[in-house]
């Protein structure tokens, strides 16, 4: 498999994901540089900067004398990153929610829409993953903290998308999940704070019980 020079870091952290994604490279086993230089024809340096990447996002652990793993999931580090992810999202809803424009709501409810259309043909939740990232990212789109945003999506991204994918694709129907997501869609463009963030707290941890359940 041979990568654009221009990018070989980023395009071989998206090819690390998608093998932790698929279950290729499972949780606490470790990551070889050497390995992955070879399968990807490139230096060792581009799969180095890639796992630094992997790192920050909480995908790799490293450990003096035992290199890096893929990070291994206890029960408590999901309970407790959905719960700060919770947290995070609801705290940049409320402090934007008098920003929003009907054009903001509207585009809120667009994506609901999307949802539901895909529910109508999927037996899984894979073809509303991208909607699902998009309907979290627009109910933050007023929010003018950017390193709030990125530790609230960090936070539950990198369990429900990556290390725990396969779970994430069985935690809900198609419809029950378009509907989830249209009950906060609802309370936000009513500018209900309180029960935005009362309904997220009580969505991401639903998430993290079924994750640790399956």
């Amino acid at each position: 498999m041979l990568l654009k020079k221009e990018t070989y870091s980023s395009q071989a952290a998206n090819i690390i994901r998608q093998m932790i994604r698929d279950g290729e490279l499972r949780q606490g086993e470790p990551v070889k540089e050497s390995l992955l230089a070879a399968r990807l024809s490139i230096s060792r340096a581009p799969i180095r900067e890639a796992l630094q990447e992997l790192y920050h996002e909480g995908l790799v652990t490293s450990e003096p004398q035992k290199g890096k793993r893929v990070r291994l999931l206890m029960d408590k580090d999901i309970l407790d990153s959905y719960a700060v992810g919770a947290i995070l999202e609801a705290a940049g809803v409320a402090d934007s929610l008098a920003d929003w424009t009907e054009g903001d709501m509207l585009r809120l409810h667009a994506v609901v829409d999307d949802m539901r259309n895909a529910g109508r043909s999927s037996a899984d939740l894979s073809s509303m993953m991208g909607l699902d990232d998009l309907f979290h990212a627009t109910l933050l789109q007023r929010c003018g903290n950017a390193r709030l945003v990125e530790m609230a999506r960090l936070s539950c991204v990198t369990i429900s998308k990556v290390l725990c994918y396969r779970k994430w694709l069985t935690l809900f129907s198609p419809g029950g999940f378009a509907e989830r997501h249209a009950a906060i869609a609802e309370a936000a463009c009513a500018r209900d704070a309180a029960r935005v963030g009362a309904m997220l707290r009580t969505h991401y941890r639903e998430i993290s019980e079924r994750i640790i359940a399956r």
